[in-house]
């Protein structure tokens, strides 16, 4: 459930996760010189990410988190496209309206949606439409 905030709400929530995300970079940089083992400070920084999401959530929705994990993702190349898949961004808001491909001309004809003709059209010819 989350909690409509006001202007100056919403800008101290996001000071509050950047102080937490803030605190989770220093340990990573720093904890070798802390005497720290890799195995020790893990799950540290795992529940520092886990509370900073669980508050983003809170105060921004879970919308925002998701949008956030995406973002973070593909800056950290995990998500990744190839450069002959460019169709692969379509998937980031697969409702939205899409422009046809400039070899693609003959779609301009078809104002209305096709899918619908066909299942609730008329045959002119006598054959089946679909």
């Amino acid at each position: 459930m989350t909690t409509k905030l006001s202007a100056v709400q919403s800008k101290q929530a996001s000071e509050i996760l950047g102080r937490v995300d803030a605190l989770a970079r220093d340990i990573q940089a720093n904890y070798k010189s802390w005497g720290m083992s890799l195995e020790g400070v893990r799950p540290v920084v795992n529940n520092l990410d886990k509370i900073a999401d669980a508050l983003e959530e809170r105060f921004f929705g879970l919308d925002s988190l998701q949008r956030r994990q995406v973002e973070v993702l593909k800056q950290a190349h995990v998500i990744q496209q190839d450069s002959d898949e460019s169709y692969m961004a379509s998937f980031n808001g697969p409702s939205s309206p899409k422009q046809t491909d400039a070899d693609e001309p003959y779609m301009s004809a078809y104002a209305d949606d096709q899918t619908q003709a066909v299942r609730a059209g008329k045959s002119t010819s006598g054959r089946p439409l679909a």
